[in-house]
């Protein structure tokens, strides 16, 4: 009777490893094992694995004065959320005005 790493049952593993079989299913595991047994892992928190997005929502939904409500809507500094529009700001401060002409406009 020889050990089959297919055939591992929740009632096999030690309980810390049976808890993360159970919340990830034992092939999981199992995967996970393989690919990284040995090591140690750090599992981020789910706001942190969510901050990209978050981010994303802050550059999109920014119209130039909305800085105080992006950030109690998404819960973070407005020093955050300038940091995350300054290239939006910065080009809109290099951008001529409607009708203005550059020195290097041909049509002068």
């Amino acid at each position: 009777m020889g050990l089959k790493r297919d055939e591992i049952k929740l009632t096999d593993l030690k309980e810390q490893h049976r808890q993360y079989a159970e919340v990830i299913g034992a092939e999981n595991l199992i995967s996970l094992a393989k690919i990284y047994g040995g090591t140690n892992i750090y599992i981020p928190q789910l706001s942190e694995l969510l901050k990209n997005q978050k981010y994303s929502c802050i550059i999109k939904e920014y119209s130039g004065d909305n800085v105080k409500e992006l950030a109690r809507k998404y819960n973070v500094s407005e020093r955050t959320v300038y940091r995350l529009v300054k290239n939006i700001i910065r080009k809109a401060k290099t951008k001529p005005f409607e009708s203005q002409i550059t020195l290097f406009d041909k049509n002068n």
